[in-house]
């Protein structure tokens, strides 16, 4: 039943061990967030302090690449043309959740108002990071190439699908022609991968097959970092995808607004107040915290006829962002499947 009514003290319900409680409050994996994270100061470091407000556009600037067919002889009156830059704007998605707790809601209960209301926040992080996750892999899915620089070896390219498709007789050399085709498109360092379930599954397979086996799969394992994400799917690929980038190349900017940063108000009053918190699942998030206090009866809430209402908001602005390229068709992000 909602807003805990079920564990009123007059029940003499016992509180579920820690061991219980953490099967509820499980997580999805979040290896895009984990991974963006690590690179979330690789673009811009002071973005905060440029983007004072909701409503404020950042641009990122970058100097273009001008690529050229070489002469083959000396000129004394030769001319050339002057270098070009770009400029990408941010894009910024506004995430929230809320709820509500009362002063009176848990005076006969069998939990605390701070652990209640430890709950409540831990819900709404919860649930931001499923919303979090799922948007930055649909990101990096919009994100992937739809060319590549050369026609590959070692697989075909789907100008359609925009994949790098690797044959079915070859999928226990998936990785190794992966790293080619990367190499193929001049990324020649390391490589971080987010894989879908089956892909997740084939890694795991492939790199048990080491120096000890008669077949030695894992050496195609040096230079990869591989994870798991049960958020990616693509329709197209049934046995499996993964979306390749260079290591290093997929930041999460994260931002929250100034007043929620230095604190103002009272969480309290009908007015309210601003403050932030850390993201409790340890991600290195920071969320805005939201908060008014007005008068209600929480009679149906558990509560009492004469109480005070504290409603809550938890929110957080994002923009993931990926290496950028002067061609808008070419990017750093490939998709690779196994073919059928």
């Amino acid at each position: 039943m909602a807003n805990f009514s079920v564990s009123n003290l007059v029940k003499a319900q016992a509180r579920l061990a820690d061991k219980f409680k953490n099967n509820e409050m499980r997580t999805m994996a979040s290896p895009a967030i984990m991974l963006a994270m690590q690179n979330q100061t690789a673009l811009i470091p002071s973005h905060e302090q440029l983007r004072v407000r909701e409503d404020r556009p950042i641009t990122g600037y970058m100097m273009n690449r001008v690529k050229r067919t070489p002469g083959n002889s000396r000129t004394y009156n030769h001319t050339g043309s002057a270098g070009t830059s770009s400029g990408f704007d941010f894009v910024w998605s506004i995430l929230s959740d809320v709820f509500s707790i009362s002063l009176k809601q848990m005076d006969d209960n069998i939990f605390s108002f701070e652990e209640a209301l430890a709950q409540e926040i831990l819900n709404c992080s919860i649930n931001l990071h499923e919303k979090i996750e799922q948007t930055l892999i649909n990101y990096l899915f919009t994100q992937r190439s739809q060319v590549s620089v050369a026609t590959p070896k070692g697989g075909t390219w789907n100008a359609t699908n925009f994949a790098f498709e690797v044959a079915s007789t070859d999928k226990v050399t998936f990785y190794q022609r992966a790293k080619a085709f990367m190499r193929q498109n001049f990324y020649r360092g390391l490589l971080d991968m987010i894989a879908d379930v089956n892909m997740s599954i084939a890694s795991e397979n492939l790199a048990a097959q080491g120096a000890g086996n008669a077949t030695n799969l894992a050496y195609q394992f040096a230079g990869l970092t591989i994870s798991e994400s049960t958020a990616l799917s693509d329709a197209n690929y049934a046995n499996g995808a993964v979306l390749a980038m260079p290591q290093g190349s997929f930041s999460l900017q994260q931002w929250i607004p100034k007043q929620n940063r230095e604190g103002r108000g009272d969480y309290n009053s009908v007015l309210g107040g601003y403050g932030s918190i850390s993201d409790p699942l340890g991600t290195g998030l920071q969320f805005a915290v939201h908060g008014y206090t007005e008068r209600a009866d929480t009679s149906a809430l558990n509560g009492n006829a004469q109480d005070d209402l504290l409603q809550m908001e938890i929110s957080i602005d994002i923009s993931p962002v990926v290496g950028k390229l002067s061609n808008p068709n070419e990017s750093i992000v490939f998709e690779i499947a196994q073919g059928l």
